[in-house]
């Protein structure tokens, strides 16, 4: 681990409430074994003091034992140990200087003190809680460097297997996708080889409107996601091409705030909700009917709905492959929550399509 690792594998410790558990047990024992050794009245700063050094023991001790300047998130044994000597000495060192006078049982000025050229007088009973604390320190370094080790690792296999489902996820909802162009391609020939029993000059412009309709199918097929003005230029392409067999039989209606146009969403949503209102709402009708396509959004919700008039809505029939294979593919959808509606309203069939992020 290098300075910036070890930071951020410090932070997630300190923000596990295990590690403030600790810290309360380490300063409940630390002033316990004072009490028991020394003088019975602690200051609220002596009191203080051993919950302070156990916030930076559990912040810091560790540090010597991740430090490997790689990849690898844990230093060897021997060089764990050579680094965290030097570290631990330093706390000691920190610790000693920050004790308070120790009055009659070892002040700095007193008897029964451990007197070292580079220390004030500590007293033997807490020269001997200092060196305790030295060897826990270095138990509590490696102990909390390998327990972060196998945070990282967990966490790495949690996001590896995220990761592998999402790339399953998306590489279903891609079959799924490549299986509708060929679903819209074979409705419109079929719609192009009545046309063409009928009018063959309308059906050499058809076939032009086809290879656009085809260029912009295999646009789609390439992304995972799109924006919702291409969706729109889309379904106006494959109504282009419904209207040269329709005719007047065909009015068509947008209801589009174009303020959302830019968002991006997975391909062919709206062409199915057109092709199922075109199949099963207006082209069995004699006299056709009336498509309205609309766009808004509310709350952070993106609301797609297509009503038609018509053939009623047969509830007892099936809704087409075009819903079916739609239905299958929101499901899969990580990024949005979908709720998709087919519903008789007003004389009209509605199919409604509500979208909402999962992570605004």
């Amino acid at each position: 681990m290098n300075a910036s690792q070890i930071l951020a594998s410090t932070g997630k410790r300190l923000r596990r409430p295990g590690t403030w558990g600790a810290v309360l047990l380490f300063g409940s024992l630390w002033n316990g074994l004072r009490w028991l050794t020394g003088p019975h009245n602690l200051s609220p700063e002596e009191f203080l003091l051993p919950f302070a050094f156990g916030v930076l023991l559990l912040s810091l001790a560790a540090a010597p034992w991740q430090w490997t300047g790689d990849d690898r998130p844990v230093a060897s044994g021997l060089r764990g140990v050579l680094q965290a000597l030097p570290w631990n000495a330093l706390f000691l060192l920190l610790l000693i200087a920050l004790l308070p006078d120790q009055g009659e049982h070892g002040s700095r000025g007193g008897r029964g003190g451990v007197t070292l050229s580079f220390l004030p007088n500590v007293p033997p009973r807490m020269l001997v809680l200092l060196i305790a604390y030295g060897a826990f320190g270095m138990l509590a370094g490696w102990i909390l460097a390998d327990r972060d080790q196998e945070a990282l690792r967990a966490e790495t296999q949690s996001l590896r297997a995220e990761a592998q489902t999402r790339l399953a996820r998306e590489a279903q909802a891609r079959a799924l996708q490549a299986q509708m162009n060929p679903h819209v391609l074979y409705n419109t020939l079929s719609g192009l080889a009545e046309l063409a029993r009928e009018d063959g000059a309308a059906t050499e412009e058809a076939l032009v409107a086809l290879a656009a309709l085809l260029r912009q199918l295999q646009n789609h097929s390439g992304q995972f996601r799109v924006s919702l003005d291409d969706e729109r230029g889309l379904v106006e392409g494959f109504l282009a091409l419904e209207r040269f067999r329709l005719g007047d039989r065909l009015s068509v209606e947008w209801l589009w705030d174009a303020r959302l146009e830019d968002i991006e969403v997975p391909p062919l949503l709206l062409q199915p909700l057109v092709e199922n209102a075109l199949k099963h709402g207006i082209v069995p009708c004699r006299e056709g009917g009336k498509l309205e396509i609309g766009l808004s959004g509310e709350n952070n919700r993106l609301r797609l709905w297509v009503a038609n008039t018509g053939k009623p809505l047969d509830t007892q029939g099936s809704s087409g492959t075009g819903l079916a294979n739609l239905r299958q593919r929101l499901a899969l959808m990580d990024d949005f929550a979908s709720h998709l509606d087919l519903r008789s309203e007003g004389g009209r069939t509605v199919v409604e399509l509500i979208l909402e992020p999962r992570h605004a």
